[in-house]
C-alpha cells in the first residue's frame, strides 16, 4: 500500500499543482535568462540555493578555477544573491576606484542574531563617520608613529624568550604576543600571557577566524545560518557562540572605562568612542549609530583583524624559512650590515634591508592571508571595464587569483623573494599588484600597522635565533582558511640561539 492511496486527489487539484509546478519552473527560467542579459556570463546553479552548493571551503580556489572558463570576470547566483567575482588586476584596479562599489550587504556578518553592524558592514556616511573617528582617535594615539613602534618593540622583548625553550608551536606562542599590540591602541593597556582574561580573549576570538568566512553560510543564507545556529549544526554556529563570549569579555574593558569616564584624556580607542558618544548626545544626535553595541562590535572586528592578519603572515614566514634556510642566512647577514646584534631593530632599518623587504612582500604573496576581500555591494548601477554590475549586486575581490596570476608573477606557485627586488638587488620593489590588504578607499586600516609588526618580529627572531624543526618532519604548505589563509599543518619549530 502506497502513501497515496491513504488521499483522494481530484483533477482540479492535480492541474493546480502541475500549474503551480510549472509557474515555478517557468520564473526561474525567466529570471535566469533577464539575469543573463544583465550580468556578465557564468556558471548556471540550481533553484534556490545557485551555485553555493558547489562552492568548498577554499572557495577562493573554486572561483580562481571558475575564472579560468568564463574569463576574469564572471557572474554566479549564490543564494538570494547576484554576485559578480573579479579575479585579474586590470579589473581590479578598476573596481578599487570606484565609489559605486564602496558599500557592503545589506545582511550583517551574523544577521538575524546579532543586532548591531561593525564598521566593517556599514555603507555610506556611517561608514565615513566611523572610519575618521577610528583614525583620527589611533593617530592621536600614537597610530603610525615612533610612539607605536617603541610599544611593539617592548612587547618583542617580551615574546622573545617563550619561543627559546625547545619545540614550540609557533602560532600558539606568538598570538598572545601580537593581540597585545592591538590592545594598547583599543584598551588602553597590554596583558601578561597567563592572564584569565586574555587567555578566553585570544582564544575565542582564535576560534572564530578559524570558523568565519567572510563568503560563507551567513553572507547568502541568513536564514539557514540562523536555523543551524539555534539546532547547534554547522561551524558557523560554533562561530556564533565564540563571538558573544568575545563580545561579553570585551563589554567588561567597556565598563571599566565608563567607570573612569570623568578623567580628560583619551588614551585608547574606547576612550575615544565614549566622548564622540557623548557628544553626539549633548547635540540631540542620540542614535543607534554611535551605540555601545556597535562599540562592542568594533571591538572585535579592530582585534580581530588586528591579531589573525599578522599572526597568520609570520606563521608562513617561518614555514618558508625553515623550507629555504638560506633565505635565513641573507636576511642575517643584512641584519649583520645595518644593525649588528647588539641593538634592537627599528622601522627604518628597512629602508637599508632589500633582501629582508622583498622576503615579506612574497611571503604575502604566495600567503594571500586575505584570499577573498570583505563582500562589497554595488550602490548603483555600474559598469567595470565591459563589464555590467546592476545595483545590489554582491561583489567578491578574487585577491588569491591576482596573486597566483602568471601573467603578472613567473612560476606563481614558486617562494621567490627576489621577484620583488631590483634587478642589482639594492632595492625592494612593491609591485602594485601586491594587494594583501586589499585597496582603495576600503583599504584595511590596519596596513600601516601589520607592516610595522611584520618586520620587526622578523628581524628581531632572526638576529637572535636560527629556526629548525626536526629533519624527519615533511613539511606540507596546505592552508586552511577561514578569517584567513593559514598553514593547515605547523610543525613545531626549534628555535636555536645564534652565538
Amino acid at each position: 500500500m502506497f502513501l497515496t492511496d491513504y488521499f483522494v486527489f481530484s483533477q482540479p487539484l492535480y492541474s493546480l499543482a502541475t500549474g503551480l509546478i510549472f509557474l515555478f519552473e517557468f520564473n526561474f527560467l525567466v529570471t535566469t535568462i533577464k539575469r543573463l542579459f544583465r550580468l556578465p556570463s557564468g556558471p548556471w546553479g540550481l533553484p534556490i540555493v545557485g551555485y553555493y552548493p558547489f562552492l568548498k571551503d577554499e572557495s577562493y580556489l573554486e572561483f580562481d578555477s571558475l575564472s579560468k572558463k568564463y574569463g576574469p570576470v564572471y557572474s554566479l547566483k549564490l543564494g538570494q544573491h547576484d554576485v559578480v567575482v573579479i579575479c585579474d588586476w586590470d579589473h581590479l584596479k578598476l573596481a578599487f576606484a570606484d565609489e559605486s562599489l564602496l558599500d557592503k550587504p545589506h545582511e550583517l556578518f551574523f544577521e538575524g542574531l546579532i543586532k548591531y553592524p561593525s564598521f566593517a558592514e556599514m555603507s555610506g556616511e556611517h561608514w565615513r563617520s566611523h572610519r575618521r573617528l577610528s583614525l583620527h582617535v589611533l593617530r592621536d594615539l600614537g597610530f603610525g608613529t615612533s610612539k607605536m613602534e617603541e610599544a611593539i618593540s617592548k612587547e618583542i622583548q617580551q615574546f622573545l624568550p617563550t619561543i627559546s625553550e625547545g619545540k614550540v608551536d609557533f602560532f600558539e606562542k606568538l598570538l598572545p604576543s601580537v593581540s597585545n599590540n592591538i590592545s594598547i591602541l583599543l584598551f588602553g593597556h597590554n596583558f601578561k600571557y597567563s592572564d584569565p582574561f586574555k587567555v578566553d580573549l585570544d582564544h575565542n576570538m582564535d576560534r572564530v577566524n578559524r570558523a568565519f568566512q567572510f563568503a560563507g553560510l551567513s553572507a547568502f543564507f541568513p536564514w539557514l545560518f540562523k536555523l543551524s545556529t539555534f539546532l547547534g549544526i554547522f561551524r558557523m554556529s560554533v562561530a556564533y557562540s565564540h563571538v558573544l563570549a568575545v563580545e561579553g569579555l570585551l563589554q567588561k574593558e567597556i565598563d571599566k572605562h565608563q567607570a573612569e569616564s570623568g578623567k580628560s584624556e583619551i588614551d585608547d580607542y574606547i576612550d575615544g568612542y565614549l566622548v564622540e558618544q557623548k557628544n553626539r548626545q549633548n547635540k540631540d544626535e542620540n542614535d543607534q549609530v554611535y551605540s555601545m553595541g556597535v562599540l562592542r562590535r568594533n571591538l572585535t572586528a579592530f582585534f580581530a583583524a588586528g591579531s589573525e592578519t599578522v599572526t597568520a603572515t609570520l606563521a608562513w614566514a617561518m614555514m618558508y624559512l625553515v623550507y629555504n634556510p638560506e633565505y635565513q642566512d641573507k636576511i642575517r647577514a643584512e641584519i649583520a650590515e645595518v644593525i649588528g646584534f647588539d641593538r634592537e631593530p627599528v622601522y627604518t632599518d628597512r629602508n637599508r634591508m632589500p633582501f629582508t623587504m622583498a622576503y615579506l612582500n612574497e611571503t604575502q604573496r604566495i600567503g594571500s592571508i586575505i584570499a577573498v576581500n570583505l563582500l562589497r555591494r554595488a550602490s548603483r548601477d555600474t559598469k567595470i571595464g565591459k563589464y555590467n554590475i546592476p545595483k545590489d549586486t554582491i561583489v567578491i575581490f578574487n585577491l588569491w587569483s591576482i596573486h597566483r596570476d602568471p601573467k603578472l608573477w613567473p612560476e606563481p606557485e614558486k617562494f621567490d623573494p627576489n621577484r620583488f627586488l631590483s634587478e642589482d638587488g639594492s632595492k625592494a620593489v612593491k609591485l602594485p599588484y601586491l594587494v594583501p590588504f586589499s585597496g582603495g578607499k576600503r583599504i584595511c586600516p590596519g596596513e600601516g600597522l601589520a607592516n610595522v609588526e611584520t618586520f620587526l618580529y622578523l628581524v628581531n627572531i632572526l638576529q637572535k635565533y636560527r629556526v629548525r624543526c626536526d629533519p624527519d618532519v615533511k613539511l606540507s604548505f596546505e592552508a586552511t582558511f577561514g578569517v584567513s589563509r593559514r598553514p593547515k599543518h605547523s610543525p613545531p619549530l626549534i628555535f636555536e640561539k645564534i652565538g
